[in-house]
């Protein structure tokens, strides 16, 4: 089992009060942008801890359960409840428009009210959510160091 790093704060797990604040969460988007479609239960996923990521889903939609699930690292006091929101958000609109990220879906995506906050938020923090520090993404990669030709002499 991997030793969680001492500069890195481990995935919570998701509370009582965790699983009310997103219930809350998804149903104001419910109540706000898809009232005339049954509400969905919307979860947090299991907790996978990496040190590192190259990625990370944020959220999901399962078409055959018509379930939501919301990736745990999210349920930190860090995340504003307006970014939480906008990913179900946009996995309500996976259910209702279905799951191809095309123009029409992005025109969609827009009406959130919040959406360029949640963009601007998520342009500002995504290092934090990969486990990486600030200064490890503004750090500039050195060059490679090549091993000296040797001069041969043919003469």
């Amino acid at each position: 089992m991997p030793v969680p790093r001492s500069d890195t704060p481990p995935i919570p797990l998701p509370t009582a009060a965790a699983r009310q604040y997103l219930e809350s969460l998804a149903d104001e988007v419910h109540r706000t942008y898809f009232a005339k479609y049954p509400p969905l239960p919307v979860r947090w996923g299991q907790q996978i801890s990496r040190k590192r990521r190259r990625s990370i889903r944020l959220g999901s939609y399962n078409h055959h359960t018509t379930e939501i699930r919301i990736h745990p690292i999210l349920s930190t006091s860090t995340v504003p409840a307006i970014f939480i929101q906008s990913v179900i958000h946009h996995e309500y609109l996976h259910h209702v428009l279905g799951p191809h990220h095309n123009r029409r879906f992005h025109q969609h995506e827009r009406t959130f009210r919040y959406h360029r906050e949640a963009q601007e938020w998520i342009r500002r923090n995504l290092f934090l959510l990969l486990g990486r520090k600030k200064s490890e993404l503004k750090r500039v990669p050195t060059p490679p160091v090549f091993p000296q030709a040797t001069q041969v002499a043919l003469f």
